[in-house]
């Protein structure tokens, strides 16, 4: 099934290791957990919906440590929400897709404005990717 979730994964603990290089927060990264289900099932949607559920725990974690540094607003005063968990709205294969795609645009978004307010601030230079 297609996901983006690694690579947002791979955002989550980049922005982690931002903040954490210059303040004392410990956020920890978020560790990749494999489905291990063969089968689609409900095993398997089990582990997909934990799996986005530690990511949006994590995320959520994330942008507590940035509202107690006041990193929660960009400039312009957009305000930097947590992500929503959002419910699997039925159990076919179409409707787990749909749930990937919704939850894994609301951890994107999220990511991606606090990338924003993070680089406003000056702890990540506007040129400077992740893939270091």
């Amino acid at each position: 099934m297609d996901s983006e979730l690694d690579m947002l994964i791979n955002d989550f603990n980049y922005l982690s290791d931002v903040i954490n290089r210059y303040f004392d927060t410990g956020l920890e990264h978020i560790v990749k957990a494999d489905i291990t289900a063969t089968t689609f099932n409900s095993n398997y949607r089990n582990q997909l919906i934990a799996r986005y559920y530690d990511v949006i725990k994590n995320v959520s974690i994330f942008i507590q440590a940035l509202e107690e540094l006041k990193f929660n607003r960009t400039i312009d005063g957009t305000l930097l929400n947590r992500p929503a968990l959002l419910e699997m709205e039925g159990l076919t294969f179409n409707d787990v897709q749909n749930f990937i795609a919704k939850q894994e645009k609301e951890i994107n978004q999220t990511l991606t404005l606090a990338k924003q307010i993070l680089t406003e601030q000056g702890l990540i230079d506007g040129e400077e990717n992740n893939d270091d």
